[in-house]
């Protein structure tokens, strides 16, 4: 059996993805409805290419997508579907750029499951730092606040995870199983969180955060208010694997605009986030030495996440002026640590890796 993807797949709730109006999520009778969307190029990293598969959102995939989507990972020999969330300041361009970049780099990481994307209106470079009025962020919020966008995403992003649920209990019907993963990266970390609640236990193999722009308590336990808000996350997963590195200015950034040490966008209040853990989840990772949930899995990759790491590359591996926010998407030690992740080898048991105190905290080694 062919274990290649074929075509390459987006689901959005962008009002419009390709107008202004893709910064705005569905809303009313069609909040939890998505745009399907297929492109017949295997990893396809260019939206042009992608054609909607229906004349209206719906929350579930018109005939023509499931009927594909399904039959490429019938071909899998092991078949395995991972959903990437992205960040912020990413339009529907960029959403299926880096949906693309990452799974053709996991492909020669070793990783030969689907990656699909789903994009939600992450707002423009204008509004970046305007995140929420007040955190926690509530509903009504306005639809043009980051966490306000993400908050009324969560029913679309439901459905998208009910819909690939009908599917895993598809391949149990034909005595075979179907590995689901979630990869999320910067500000989809807080889209992901969020949507966690909506998961049944055990419904994803494996989550993957990089670079999470969440809080560093997120994992602690026990969860209570604003402590362990991330717990759902774990109760819906097998594993959960942090990915962070000391060395991302983005996430330095943002701790600054939290503690108003940089000029102050002009609306919104700022209180962005858990003012009882304002340090970054992808930044510092988990705040150990506090307890984290058992499952979840801390890995340092700041020796390898650095300028440093870039300069010794070949040329063309990471494209000029890329940030170390995104590196993660390029450097291939890191693709292959997620590649191993995703395939369910055991934490102890990945390349380049050492173990910390406590239990459940590794490092990765530099090569050198």
């Amino acid at each position: 059996m062919s274990t290649h993807p074929t075509n390459s797949y987006m689901v959005t709730n962008r009002a419009e993805p390709t107008s202004d109006l893709g910064q705005a999520p569905m809303t009313g009778a069609e909040r939890a409805d998505l745009w399907w969307y297929l492109s017949h190029n295997a990893n396809d990293d260019d939206y042009r290419h992608f054609a909607k598969q229906s004349a209206a959102p719906a929350a579930t995939p018109p005939a023509a997508f499931e009927e594909a989507i399904s039959q490429q990972l019938q071909a899998q020999s092991k078949p395995s579907l991972t959903v990437f969330i992205h960040g912020l300041d990413c339009f529907w361009a960029n959403a299926v750029k880096y949906t693309g970049l990452l799974g053709q780099h996991l492909a020669q990481a070793g990783y030969e499951g689907l990656v699909i994307g789903l994009s939600w209106p992450s707002n423009g470079v204008d509004d970046v730092f305007h995140y929420s009025d007040g955190y926690p962020p509530t509903v009504p919020a306005s639809s043009w606040t980051v966490r306000g966008n993400i908050l009324q995403s969560v029913d679309s992003f439901s459905s998208l995870m009910s819909w690939i649920a009908g599917l895993v209990a598809d391949f149990q019907q034909q005595g075979r199983s179907l590995a689901v993963n979630i990869v999320s990266h910067s500000e989809g970390n807080f889209m992901l969180m969020e949507g966690a609640a909506r998961l049944g236990a055990g419904a994803v193999n494996q989550v993957v955060m990089l670079a999470a722009d969440i809080n560093d308590g997120a994992f602690e336990t026990p969860p209570a208010g604003l402590v362990g808000q991330a717990a759902a996350i774990a109760n819906s997963a097998q594993r959960v694997t942090i990915y962070s590195s000391t060395n991302d200015p983005v996430l330095q950034d943002s701790i600054h605009y939290y503690t108003k040490c940089l000029p102050w966008p002009p609306v919104g209040t700022g209180a962005f986030h858990n003012p009882s853990y304002p340090q970054r989840l992808g930044l510092s990772g988990p705040n150990y030495p506090a307890s984290q949930q058992a499952n979840a899995i801390g890995v340092d990759c700041s020796a390898v996440v650095n300028d440093q790491t870039v300069l010794r590359l070949p040329a063309g591996v990471v494209p000029p002026n890329t940030s170390l926010h995104v590196v993660y998407f390029y450097i291939p030690q890191v693709l292959q640590d997620i590649a191993q992740t995703l395939l369910g080898q055991p934490a102890g048991e990945i390349a380049q890796r050492y173990a910390n105190a406590p239990a459940g905290s590794y490092t990765m080694l530099a090569l050198v």
